[in-house]
Formats: C-alpha cells, structure tokens, sequence
C-alpha cells in the first residue's frame, strides 16, 4: 500500500473521503456498501469483483491489481492472506427507485407521516421510505425496491389500497427506473458532494434525501443544512458543525457525531442507533423527539434541555451527559447507562430505574454504586 502513496489505513480513508471506520470493514472482511467497497478497490488498483468472492474460486489467492502486478497489504496483513475470504458488499444504490404517490388533504404533522409510511409498506414492503413530502395536493416522493414500488402501485391502480390515514389517494407515477449507467452516474456524483461539502460549501444548502453514507465528513460545516431523510449511515461526522441543520428523519446509524455541534439541530425521527455521540452539543431545547437512540454513545454529551421525549434510548450510554433541563417523559430506557449526570435529580433517578435505566454512580446516603432496576 505505500507503493501506492498511502502511509495508513487514515492516509487511505482521508485522501478517498471514506470514514475511517469503513476501510477498517474493508480490510476485516466486513459488509460495507459497494460504492465504498468499489472506491476503496479502485484507490488500491485491485479488482473489486475478485476481492468480493465474484471471481473464479480456483483463480490465484494473491491480490492483483489491474495492471496484473501484486499488492503487498499493510499493517500485519500477509500478501494471499485475505482475499479468498469472501467479502460482503451491501449494494443499497442499484435496486431502488422512486415514485410519486398524490393525496388529497394536508399533512400538517411528522406523526402523520410516519404513520402513513408505515400504511404504506403494509400494502408493499419494508424497502419504501417516504424521502419527501411536497406540499399542495400533497405528493409523497416514496422510494423502495422495484418489487415493493410495483406492488405499491398495482395495489393502488387496482383500488385495492384507496387512501392513506384518510387521505384520499389521487395518482402514482413512478419516477425513475435505475441503469447500471445511472447508477453508476449517481455514485460519482454522490462523491462529488462529499467533495464540495468537504471543501466547504455546504452552510444552509438543501439536502434532503442525499446518500452521504460512509462519508468522512468530519469538520465539516453543515450549519443550517436540511438534511431531512438523508442517509449519514457510518459516516465521519467528528467535530461537524451541524447547528441548525435539519436531520429529522435521517438515517445517523452508526454514525459518529463525537465532539459534533448540533445546537438547534433538529432530530425527530432520526435513526442514530449505534451512533457515536461523545461530547457533541445539543443545545437550547434540541429536538430528540421519538429518534432512535439505542446503543448510541451519548457520553459527555451536551443535553441540557433536549426534547427526548419518546425517544428510544435503549442500552445508550449516557455517562456523563448533562441533562439538565432535559425531557425524558416516555423515553424507553432499558439498559440505558446513566452515572454522573448533572441535572438528574433523586426523584428522576429513581423513576428512569423503574423504567429500566441503570445508573453507576450514587447520591450521598445510596448503598451501593450500581443501581439497577429491581426484578419482580
């Protein structure tokens, strides 16, 4: 790998835009997306489809490049060492497309929303995703599987499905139909964003629904962005200014957010399940409302005041954090790590524990360290 200019793993991941966290998949073997998966394939000069088990199982065990000479892997891994070990690539560009669904009425509220997505996957499938919501007579921009974008309209054209949450269903139209050249198109122009966000042109910019999935996007200023059902799974976002921006309904999954600004920003619905959230800033009332935090890293992290109402924090680890002021009525907490909080009150901390939550620390007079809830 340094004959190819590339001192680390970091050098490779930086200099391609890919989170770090991604190349470390890549070279453990682990699922990443093929996008990532060419990208990286493509910066080392070796053949994607070979390294992912698509070639000739009785070719050569030795990792080739393009131009036919071999690679010496770095950091501790042998030369022939991986690249028979069959390499899970997750290919989320290739197999969608997007249709238009006309209502009659006006959708006035994010639960209606999210209550007519999951309408609408009852008639079709778990792949849609309402990615916009135009306003008017309301027009939903749904994307999904080819198969499940069918059947969603053969329901719909045989009357069979009439309306959405007592919208009247007017019209489907299918948007788009994918090629391996639009897809193809598309990637490279996924990372061309990534490219003018890095270089810092992204403040107040209107994103929503994009596919910044993998991305190293850390330092960037995407203050006052709208980000709304854009995909951010996995990717960089470490010391990102995120003030302001719109997230609801983002996909944050495994995203890291550590030491991140999201002061304003707004968060109902976001999915940030296995994010990293270590010292990020939410300030002044921000809107966690109903997002989905479990198993999120939430140490240290700035919550005075946050809306968690809702939310779903779920083995989150919260050590750390300071709640003060912040709303957790109907917060699932189960197996939630707590300790050391500031703005958690006796009363409070007995409550979470009733609900679920374990706490590492105590106040003055408690017993023992760990509190857990007890078992009935």
């Amino acid at each position: 790998m340094k004959r190819l200019g590339f001192e680390s793993k970091s050098n490779l991941a930086k200099s391609q835009l890919i989170g770090r966290s991604t190349v470390t998949k890549f070279f453990q073997s682990k699922p990443i997306q093929l996008d990532s998966f060419k990208r990286i394939c493509q910066a080392l000069k070796l053949d994607w489809r070979e390294i992912a088990g698509i070639a000739e199982e009785n070719q050569s065990e030795r990792l080739t490049r393009n131009d036919g000479s071999s690679l010496e892997l770095l950091e501790g891994v042998e030369q022939g060492q991986a690249p028979r070990r069959k390499v899970t690539v997750i290919d989320k560009q290739s197999k969608t497309i997007k249709a238009s669904i006309v209502l009659e009425g006006d959708i006035d509220s994010v639960e209606n929303f999210k209550f007519i997505q999951s309408i609408v996957r009852n008639y079709s499938g778990d792949s849609i995703n309402i990615i916009d919501i135009q306003p008017g007579s309301i027009r939903l921009i749904v994307e999904g599987s080819p198969e499940d974008i069918e059947r969603l309209r053969s329901r719909i054209e045989s009357g069979e499905l009439k309306e959405l949450s007592g919208f009247p269903v007017q019209d489907i139209e299918i948007l788009s139909e994918r090629s391996e050249d639009d897809q193809n198109n598309e990637l490279d122009s996924k990372w061309r964003l990534v490219e003018e966000i890095a270089s810092r042109r992204a403040v107040g910019r209107d994103w929503r629904g994009v596919d910044l999935s993998d991305a190293d996007l850390s330092g960037a200023d995407l203050s006052g962005a709208d980000l709304r059902g854009a995909d951010l799974s996995d990717a960089d976002l470490s010391r990102a200014n995120l003030r302001g921006a719109n997230l609801r309904g983002a996909d944050l999954i495994g995203a890291d957010l550590s030491d991140a600004d999201l002061s304003d920003a707004k968060l109902s619905f976001a999915i940030l399940r296995v994010a990293k959230l270590s010292r990020a800033k939410l300030l002044m009332g921000d809107k966690l409302s109903r997002a989905n935090l479990s198993r999120a890293n939430l140490s240290g992290a700035n919550l005075i005041r946050a809306e968690l109402i809702g939310a779903n924090l779920s083995d989150a680890n919260l050590r750390g954090a300071d709640l003060s002021g912040a709303k957790l009525s109907s917060a699932e907490v189960q197996n939630a790590l707590f300790g050391n909080n500031s703005g958690i009150n006796p009363l409070m901390k007995l409550d979470l524990i009733k609900r679920g939550a374990i706490f590492e620390d105590s106040f003055p007079g408690d017993s023992s360290k760990t509190l857990t809830p007890s078992k009935r």
